[in-house]
């Protein structure tokens, strides 16, 4: 993972498109996000069984994590946690840049651009990312 990041980040280095930018920003992001989550994942998993021991009472354990009131997550948190999200599954949002961007010059080849034509490659982008089974298959290349 930490050569992938690697990689990433020398393809960022080297992209003067800002939203292609914006994306491997996002795949770097992520993925460190999804390492660190996954490392203390397992700092968890190794310290909970002793916790729980020193508890010595599975029930009392339950009563406290039932009333832990739920804090829902302010903007920028929730937006970390979506990117991190999408790390972990495998989602790179530079792969569906690359992919709005192909169908975005497909659709738009000998023919005049519309002069907002980023605002429909991020909408594009987006709109990719939600498809199930993936971007190749809504784009029929799967």
């Amino acid at each position: 993972m930490v050569q992938e990041i690697a990689t990433l980040q020398v393809k960022l280095d080297a992209t003067k498109d800002e939203d292609e930018q914006r994306a491997l920003e996002e795949d770097v992001t992520g993925k460190i996000l999804w390492l660190c989550w996954c490392g203390i994942c397992a700092e968890v998993d190794e310290l909970l069984p002793k916790v729980v021991d020193c508890i010595g009472n599975m029930m009392e354990l339950c009563s406290l994590m039932k009333s832990t009131p739920y804090t829902d997550p302010g903007g920028d948190q929730a937006r970390l946690r979506q990117i991190m999200l999408d790390a972990g599954a495998g989602t790179s949002k530079h792969r569906l840049w690359l992919a709005a961007r192909t169908a975005e010059q497909t659709e738009w080849s000998g023919t005049a651009r519309p002069a907002k034509h980023h605002v429909w490659l991020a909408a594009r982008t987006a709109e990719l990312a939600k498809c199930p089974g993936g971007a190749n298959k809504c784009l029929g290349t799967s």
